[in-house]
């Protein structure tokens, strides 16, 4: 009895990261859409953290789990070896998991970074906390792709992921930035337990992620309408 508990406990935890993967996608490629279409055919990156109830990052603390999340666009453009430059400021803010980093470029179907026969997309150097995500060869047209990488948050204060899209440019003959994005956060440290006996009031979650989504999407499309104007 006890087996069959764990096996239906160990396959809901499953599900249920599964369900958080596609979901992050789902909110990726959305902004991508929206961000893009609203400003120029250009190729785009967008980051996003998301905390362990998959809402958005505000406030975390040492010790929690947070998913880091990077979407790229080619956007009717061709991307040749195209990579992402991704970077944890301050270095020591986040402890990344990328031997369990995924990538999919459908939403479908994911591929793990530690796969022994894909041989791996993301190269991640732990003792600058930064990385590069491997794209291909080409990118083009309306091709799109997501990353996902779990992490720790390991620090206190403002913590920023960067992520830089880099194409080579047969014009130039040299590797340039196109496309630029960062998502910050701030960590501050864990609330102490309360004292035998004592209780707190329930404090809210935090919003959906679909809640989330629509606002950070309201937010961004009044940044690029205010830019369109």
């Amino acid at each position: 009895m006890l087996v069959w508990r764990s096996i239906y406990v160990t396959n809901l935890k499953e599900v249920k990261r599964m369900r958080k993967i596609a979901t992050l996608f789902v909110l990726i490629i959305t902004i991508l859409m929206v961000f893009t279409g609203a400003v120029s055919a250009a190729p785009e990156v967008v980051t996003v953290v998301l905390d362990e109830n998959g809402d958005n990052a505000t406030v975390t603390c040492p010790g929690d789990e947070v998913t880091v999340g990077v979407g790229v666009s080619a956007n009717n453009t061709t991307l040749i070896d195209p990579f992402v430059a991704i970077e944890v400021d301050p270095s020591t803010g986040l402890a990344v998991d990328a031997d369990n980093a995924r990538m999919t470029t459908d939403g479908i179907n994911w591929i793990l970074n530690s796969d022994p026969v894909l041989g791996g997309f993301l190269v991640w150097n732990p003792l600058t906390n930064s990385g590069i995500w491997d794209l291909g060869t080409l990118m083009s047209d309306d091709m799109q792709a997501a990353l996902i990488i779990p992490a720790m948050v390991t620090d206190i204060g403002e913590i920023t992921v960067n992520a830089d899209l880099i194409s080579y440019e047969p014009q130039f003959r040299q590797y340039v930035v196109v496309g630029e994005d960062s998502y910050t956060f701030l960590s501050v440290p864990c609330r102490p337990p309360c004292p035998h006996g004592q209780t707190v009031p329930m404090q809210a979650t935090g919003s959906p992620l679909a809640v989330a989504a629509l606002g950070l999407l309201s937010i961004i499309g009044g940044a690029v309408y205010g830019k369109l104007r």
